[in-house]
This record gives structure tokens, C-alpha cells and sequence, in this order.
């Protein structure tokens, strides 16, 4: 049953049906009473869906909402952090009512004039996550969830940045010995930057030339072997940090290393245009790495072992061997 009341200049309207209870206000009274028959008949054939809260909800309270209760418990949750705070930035003000495939599409264009598409790839899949998990765990009725009605452009070739003949000597030769030891590291372990800035004297077991990462990107702690130069690095920032300690015990162990994750790259960016080398990213000491340890011989399994990955593709994305270096074993 609908009844439709004149409340000053606007019309509302209530359909009671099948035990629902369903109200909207409308300018037009026209529009009011062709409103009536389509709820109706969805609540009929049982495809009503309540968007009621979609009418007062913002995509900015979504956004902050997922920031608050499910992003910190993702290790990424800095750089998440800052993508949330771009989709807050553009669509924020929106009302979920009003996000619509055609107003992601006019997001895709305008961000792909500044960013990559993988970087775009990012930002719209946690756009995506976020609508998903408002749907499904915090009763919020989205019929359609919009990013996945896009289509989405080709992601950017994968990196395969090495380094160049004398640009590993460079590196070492020009900087500081903290940041020094972390490039050392990154090349004879492979390690990720976070995984390099967490490192404590008690995850290192010197006897035996193992090093323990009990916090990883994938979520399995590993512990992984250290080549001589890796197991000196190490022990000068232990000398290094507990020299500046003054002798003190903490109450609570710390890293070894004192950069953050944001002042690292920063640090290793501001190294490279010193030294004019271009378009190389702290990241691809890792690529450099793996490449190196499949050079040397040892088979996928042993190199994952080491690196951490879980994925053979993804491995071997970051797999370049040099053409020159498989010549002797040709014959």
C-alpha cells in the first residue's frame, strides 16, 4: 500500500509492503506516483534493494571508516594511507548514491594525466575494497559496485632496472655508512626496505651466518643466509648503534637501522641525481639482487627461499639475466 502526502512544497511517499516500510520525498508529484509502481514491483519479485543510506552517505565517511578499523592492520597501511587520502581528495565529497561508473570512468581519465596505470590500478582497487566491505560486512547497500564496471587500462611493463657497469662503486663510494650498509644488504640479500629498517640485534645469529625476518610482506617469517659482505655490514651498524646509545640498555629493542621507510627513499633518491644516475629506485636493489643469486647458479626454489617470494611469476619478473654472463656455460 503507498500513501503520498504534501508536506509544503514537496511530496512523500510511504509503500508498505510485505513488511517493509519504504519512504522518499519527491519535488514532483508526477514523479511521485511513477515512483510508486516500479518499488512495487521490484518488492514484488523480490529485487528491492534499500538505498536509503547511500542517499545520506558520503564516499568520504566510507574512506574513513575503512582507515580506521581495517587499514591498520595492513602492513602497507602508510602507503595506503596516502592513496586514501588521494581518493578522499577527488571523490570524498561524492554521496555513494551518486558514485556511479560514470563519475569512476572521469576519475580513471583525469588521474592517468598524472599517474602510471598500475599506480591508478592501486588507488581504485582499495576504492573497490572498501565498497566491497561496506556492502558485505557494515550493511550498506551498494546493488553494484562501480570500479568493477570500468574497464581499466594495461598496467605498465614490469621494471627491469639493473645496474649499469661502475654504478654499484658509485653508490658505496658516495655516501653515508648507515645508508652505505643498507645498499650492501639490499644487494646480497634482497631484502624489501622494510624488512632492511626492521632488522634487531637478536634476529641475527652471526655463528651461523643467518638472519631471521620475522615480519614480512607475505606475511611468513624467514630466516635467510648471509654472505660476508652482508654479515660485515651488520655488524658495523651494531657497532655504530650501540655506540651512539652511549653504553645505555634500552627497555625495548630497537632497529639497527634509524632511517624511516619515506626517509630511505628519499635518501637513496637524493643519492642517485648526485651521481646523475637516472631512473633507479631503491626497490630495484631487490631486482639486482635476485638476478644476481640466479647467476650465481642456485635453482628458483633456493633463490625464493632466500628473497621471500611466493609467486614463480612474480619471481621471475624480477629474474633478468644478463646475456653475456650465460656465455661459459653454452660451451
Amino acid at each position: 500500500m503507498a500513501t503520498i502526502r504534501k508536506r509544503g512544497n514537496r511530496y512523500h511517499v510511504q509503500i508498505r509492503r510485505r513488511g517493509q516500510s519504504i519512504t522518499r520525498t519527491f519535488d514532483r508529484l508526477a514523479t511521485a506516483k511513477s515512483w510508486i509502481p516500479k518499488i512495487e514491483g521490484d518488492i514484488e519479485r523480490q529485487l528491492y534493494v534499500d538505498t536509503s543510506g547511500t542517499e545520506r552517505t558520503t564516499v568520504l565517511e566510507l574512506l574513513q571508516r575503512y582507515q580506521r578499523q581495517i587499514s591498520p592492520s595492513h602492513k602497507g597501511q602508510q602507503v595506503e594511507a596516502y592513496r586514501l587520502r588521494t581518493l578522499k581528495k577527488h571523490l570524498g565529497a561524492l554521496r555513494l548514491i551518486h558514485l556511479t561508473n560514470k563519475e569512476i570512468a572521469s576519475y580513471r581519465d583525469d588521474r592517468l594525466k598524472e599517474i602510471s596505470p598500475s599506480s591508478l590500478k592501486r588507488e581504485l582497487t582499495i576504492l573497490s575494497r572498501v565498497l566491497t566491505i561496506a556492502s558485505r560486512d557494515w550493511g550498506i547497500s551498494i546493488p553494484q559496485n562501480p570500479v568493477k564496471m570500468i574497464s581499466l587500462p594495461k598496467a605498465d611493463k614490469a621494471r627491469t632496472r639493473r645496474l649499469e657497469a661502475g654504478e654499484k662503486e658509485r653508490l658505496l663510494q658516495s655516501t653515508n655508512l648507515e645508508l652505505h650498509r643498507i645498499i650492501v644488504l639490499a644487494l646480497e640479500t634482497g631484502m624489501r626496505r622494510g624488512e632492511i629498517l626492521s632488522i634487531k640485534k637478536s634476529h641475527i645469529d652471526f655463528n651461523k651466518s643467518v638472519l631471521f625476518i620475522p615480519s614480512t610482506k607475505t606475511d611468513t617469517p624467514r630466516t635467510i643466509p648471509l654472505s660476508s659482505a652482508a654479515v660485515t655490514s651488520l655488524r658495523g651498524q651494531l657497532r655504530a648503534s650501540q655506540e651512539e646509545s652511549g653504553g645505555v640498555i634500552p627497555l625495548h629493542e630497537c632497529p639497527l637501522f634509524t632511517y624511516s621507510l619515506r626517509g630511505l627513499s628519499g635518501a637513496f633518491l637524493r643519492l642517485c641525481r648526485r651521481l646523475n644516475i637516472d631512473n633507479l629506485h631503491f626497490h630495484d636493489l631487490r631486482h639486482e639482487a635476485t638476478s644476481r643469486l640466479f647467476e650465481k647458479g642456485l635453482n628458483p626454489v633456493e633463490v625464493a627461499t632466500i628473497t621471500g617470494h611466493k609467486d614463480t611469476k612474480m619471481l621471475m619478473r624480477y629474474t633478468h639475466l644478463r646475456a653475456e654472463d650465460l656465455v661459459g656455460r653454452l660451451g
